[in-house]
């Protein structure tokens, strides 16, 4: 049976790399959606995901990956490269799953299910972006987006995974939130209203540097502060 997708505002973007940057009881959890999901133990993974743990509101998620895994392979990359059901697949996606999301070799999961000749389950992990862009801005914007995140966060010295753009073509109207472990604070981004051109509007801040706060509009041709506070 496949779950109704839910109304999409807010976007969790796994940025951790170290898992020494993870609390014990969430990498345990983390760890313990990863076995399943590497196992195929899909009716456990979709236990695991079922749980309502409220201090742990982000402990799991259909993008969950393996912590200190460099790899990004995501639980959707998973299901291709087995050639799960379909009912996981749909599943996985109705829970959020991003079908958008590149591994580290970037490859979708689309990607990884027709290489391996999973040909009607990569028909059904197709990309279905709300919001089109081609390529080449796509990559454009990344490449700032990056550079941003890693002057911001150049005095912590943490390995971090860059956002992708993927999710937030997905669902256009939703932040992105990338939290930044050693920032106590980290970036929302989100597509700016009224602009002229593709704009990701970047709002950063640490919630123990006073002065922090900035937001930033990064486009294909660049990066501009916008607002500083002081």
């Amino acid at each position: 049976m496949v779950r109704p997708a839910p109304a999409v505002t807010q976007l969790l973007w796994d940025a951790v790399l170290e898992r020494a940057d993870l609390e014990p009881t969430v990498l345990a959890l983390r760890d313990a959606l990863s076995d399943a999901v590497e196992q195929g133990h899909w009716a456990h993974v979709a236990t695991l995901l079922d749980r309502t743990d409220d201090d742990l509101p982000s402990a799991l998620s259909a993008n969950a990956l393996r912590a200190g895994d460099r790899s990004g392979s995501a639980p959707l990359h998973h299901a291709a490269r087995q050639g799960a059901h379909p009912d996981v697949v749909d599943d996985l996606v109705a829970r959020g799953a991003w079908r958008t999301l590149r591994g580290a070799d970037g490859a979708t999961p689309e990607t990884v299910a027709r290489r391996l000749g999973h040909v009607s389950l990569a028909d059904r992990l197709r990309p279905e972006p709300a919001m089109a862009l081609d390529d080449e801005t796509v990559a454009d914007i990344e490449t700032f987006l990056r550079a941003l995140v890693e002057v911001r966060t150049r005095r912590l010295d943490r390995p971090l995974r860059p956002p992708q753009l993927g999710p937030l073509l997905e669902y256009p109207g939703a932040t992105m939130w990338v939290r930044v472990p050693g920032m106590y604070g980290g970036f929302a981004c989100r597509w700016a209203d009224d602009a002229d051109e593709p704009t990701v509007e970047v709002r950063s801040a640490s919630r123990v540097v006073g002065g922090s706060g900035r937001t930033h509009h990064v486009t294909a041709e660049g990066v501009a502060l916008v607002t500083r506070v002081l």
